[in-house]
């Protein structure tokens, strides 16, 4: 069945309408310029809803399939404004409405538990700072083909990963078109955290480094208390013990983080100066998260396969993905994430979660067509040239499994935080001890 489109001023009015309702902000206070990320603070959960709200109010589709070249264009523009929703819904008006059983409109189900590995990252402040230590990594027993090292400031387990030339990108059929083309990078050596940073660890990082100013605190990860994700908020300051997790969630992954607020942590847990967390200028040691092209090796080793187990379909039993359904509500505690060390998304290297969970920050400012510039295919390539928004990989808790494949690229503003936003680190094997094999 086909349905006739709206005059413009109905489809703006009604749209209007539909996100008041759906993120419970008055309509008056609306405009078709609002920025949706950064005026509306909607996150990824958020946004979900709007899609299944627009979707039913206009009796439309729209595409999850982000290989639909205009959906994925005016999902990517910076700043993403409700008049760019506007344009979505009016290019579906008019068009079939496909009957379909998507992921988010399914009966919800109880997410399933990996196995789990002993939880090594480190709370408290800690008696000795890293600072004091001889070295910052000690070694560690590892059946796995690359060494394993533990980092002194927080305890986490970090995956040695050779160089190699790695082939990145995609050139299947539906790749996107910013994963084209495939294409070959020699990069080093590097260390890689095996976990996503925990609450716990993020809580270690605040105790540690004192009182602070609270423009700090607002550029990682504190949110006005009008702003209603702050309910899920998993961390919280006592007057006894200083920064804490919320009672069960001490293995989760940190998430409402910044791209600001994980990159101060990636300096401190390398014992760098994590005052510079803004890492405008491009110095080469303004950041230790993870370029794109280190993540997307980690992810699924030196050849392209499609997530980072194989080319085989995503399973429930293989990641934390499209658990979200529709009008679905959360407590702090409730929020369906896994453990940091559940074996969920394992790489070939052993590094969990690099499909599902949570989205990670990565160091690379993202640009759609970076792939076709001859910088992508330079040594240990990153995309350094200011875009306004930082790279993500991985996928999430929230959105389907097609959105964890390896290659698979999106960005948001630096100052964005989410329900389902996380990051882990790398380090440098210049960290190493002289002595290590």
């Amino acid at each position: 069945m086909s349905f006739p489109a709206l005059p413009q001023i109905e489809i703006e009015q009604k749209l209007l309408a539909v996100v008041s309702e759906t993120l419970d902000i008055p309509l008056e206070k609306l405009s078709l310029d609002d920025r949706i990320i950064e005026d509306l603070r909607a996150d990824s959960l958020e946004l979900t809803e709007l899609m299944m709200s627009l979707e039913d109010a206009f009796q439309i589709t729209i595409p999850d399939d982000p290989s639909d070249p205009i959906h994925k264009e005016i999902f990517t523009r910076q700043p993403f404004l409700l008049s760019d929703l506007v344009e979505l819904v009016t290019l579906q008006m008019g068009t079939r409405a496909v009957p379909r059983a998507n992921w988010f409109r399914q009966p919800a189900t109880q997410p399933r538990k990996g196995q789990r590995v002993p939880f090594t990252q480190l709370d408290g402040i800690g008696k000795r700072s890293a600072l004091t230590e001889p070295d910052l990594f000690v070694p560690m027993d590892s059946t796995r083909p690359c060494t394993m090292w533990r980092r002194r400031t927080d305890g986490m387990r970090c995956i040695h990963i050779p160089a190699d030339t790695v082939l990145l990108g995609s050139d299947t059929p539906t790749a996107n078109p910013d994963e084209r083309p495939l294409h070959e990078v020699d990069l080093d050596s590097f260390l890689i955290d095996a976990e996503p940073v925990s609450t716990t660890a993020y809580c270690r990082f605040l105790n540690s480094i004192g009182q602070l100013p609270e423009s700090f605190l607002t550029d990682w990860f504190v949110l006005d208390p009008e702003d209603d994700r702050d309910e899920h908020m998993l961390i919280q300051q006592t007057t006894t013990y200083g920064w804490q997790p919320l009672l069960g969630t001490e293995t989760w992954p940190m998430i409402l983080v910044s791209w600001y607020g994980a990159n101060a942590y990636s300096l401190w847990a390398n014992n760098r100066l994590w005052s510079n967390y803004c890492d405008e200028a491009g110095d080469p040691e303004g950041s230790f998260l993870p370029t794109e092209a280190q993540w997307e090796y980690a992810a699924r080793g030196a050849t392209p396969r499609v997530y980072p187990w194989g080319d085989a379909a995503p399973t429930p039993d293989k990641l934390r993905a499209g658990l979200h359904r529709q009008k679905s509500d959360y407590t702090a505690q409730t929020l369906p994430l896994a453990a940091v060390n559940e074996e969920l998304g394992m790489s070939p290297f052993g590094l969990h979660h690099m499909a599902g969970n949570v989205w990670q920050w990565c160091r690379d400012w993202y640009d759609e067509s970076f792939y076709h510039h001859p910088e992508a295919t330079e040594p240990n390539a990153w995309n350094h040239q200011p875009t306004c928004v930082r790279s993500e990989r991985g996928g999430s808790w929230v959105g389907p499994n097609l959105l964890c494949r390896s290659s698979y690229r999106r960005g948001r503003p630096p100052i964005a935080r989410g329900r389902c936003l996380g990051f882990r680190c790398v380090s440098s094997v210049q960290d190493l001890p002289v002595t290590h094999p």
